[in-house]
C-alpha cells in the first residue's frame, strides 16, 4: 500500500488504540427520522438485506457487520490491529481484508451493499475511493454511509474547540488534515456522489450525551486532536477544560449535551450491468 503522512498517522493510531471508534459510539443511542435506534451504526445496518452481499469500508474492529446477518460480510481496513480485534470479533463469519478503500480488493460488481461509519470523512482522494465504491457494486447497489456533522451549539464542544484552536495556534502542535472538505455540507456531499451514484439521501442524526467532565475528556481523547499536542499544552487543556467543564454540571455532576452526524444513502447506476 502507497501511504501518505494522515493515512500513517490513523493507521499508528488505530493499530494503539484497537476498537475506539466502536467504543465510542456503540452505546450510544440515536435519533433519526424521528426513530430512536440502540447506536449509529444501527442506522446503517437496519436496511441490509439477509441475503445480501456486504463490503464494510474501513471495517474498524468488526463492530457494525457483527450486527448483520447478511449472506456474505467483507471488511476492508488499513489497520492490521483493528483487524485483529475484527478477526477475534468475527470468527469465519466475515472475509477480512488489508488494505486501502482507493484499490479495493475485490472484483467488479461484486456487492450489494457498501457501508461505512465515521471514516469516510477521513479519506484523502475521495474521488478514488467513490470510484471504487461504484466498481465493486452491483447496478442498483447501495452505498450507505455515517459521517460527522457540525454539533448543535453547546459550551462543552465550543470550549473544546476555542481551547483546541488556541493551542494549535499559538504552541508547536501542527495537526494533519484529513478528507476532502466537500462532505462539510450538504451540497458538497450530493456534489461528490453524483458523478458516481444517483437516489442521493441525506438524513440527520442526533445523539445525546449525559457525562461527567472526567468522561468528556475521555470522548475527546478518541478524537484526533489531542494527539498532536505535546504533553504539557495536553496537560493544561486538561486542567483547564475540566474545570469550566465542571462550573457547568447539574446536580448529578454531569452535562448534558448533543452531538450530529449524517447518514448517506445513494445507489450505484450502471451504463450496463456487465460493465468492467
Amino acid at each position: 500500500m502507497n501511504i501518505n503522512p494522515s493515512e500513517q498517522f490513523l493507521i499508528d493510531f488505530h493499530n494503539q488504540h484497537p476498537g475506539i471508534t466502536s467504543h465510542a459510539y456503540q452505546g450510544l443511542s440515536a435519533t433519526m427520522g424521528g426513530q430512536r435506534y440502540a447506536s449509529s451504526y444501527e442506522c446503517l445496518a437496519k436496511d441490509v438485506a439477509t441475503d445480501a452481499t456486504v463490503l464494510d469500508l474501513a471495517c474498524g474492529d468488526g463492530f457494525l457487520l457483527s450486527l448483520l446477518s447478511a449472506h456474505t460480510l467483507i471488511g476492508v481496513d488499513m489497520s492490521a490491529g483493528e483487524l485483529a480485534a475484527a478477526q477475534q470479533r468475527l470468527g469465519t463469519r466475515a472475509t477480512l481484508y488489508h488494505g486501502k478503500a482507493q484499490s479495493l480488493p475485490l472484483e467488479n460488481h461484486s456487492c450489494d451493499e457498501v457501508l461505512c461509519h465515521m471514516a469516510l470523512m477521513l479519506m484523502d482522494q475521495l474521488d478514488d475511493v467513490l470510484g471504487e465504491v461504484h466498481r465493486v457494486l452491483k447496478h442498483n447497489g447501495r452505498f450507505s454511509f455515517v459521517i460527522s456533522t457540525a454539533a448543535p451549539a453547546s459550551a462543552v464542544m465550543e470550549g473544546y474547540v476555542a481551547r483546541l484552536r488556541a493551542l494549535y495556534k499559538h504552541e508547536t502542535a501542527r495537526a494533519l488534515r484529513f478528507g476532502d472538505h466537500r462532505l462539510g455540507k450538504n451540497e458538497g456531499i450530493i456534489s461528490a456522489l453524483t458523478p458516481y451514484f444517483s437516489q442521493i439521501n441525506i438524513e440527520k442524526i442526533t445523539i445525546s450525551r449525559r457525562y461527567t467532565p472526567a468522561e468528556i475528556w475521555v470522548w475527546f481523547e478518541g478524537c484526533y486532536d489531542l494527539a498532536f499536542l505535546a504533553s504539557a499544552p495536553r496537560q493544561q487543556f486538561h486542567d483547564e477544560y475540566l474545570l469550566e467543564l465542571t462550573a457547568l454540571c447539574e446536580a448529578d455532576g454531569k452535562i448534558e449535551f448533543l452531538d450530529a452526524m449524517l447518514r448517506v444513502s445513494c445507489v450505484a447506476t450502471h451504463k450496463s450491468a456487465t460493465r468492467d
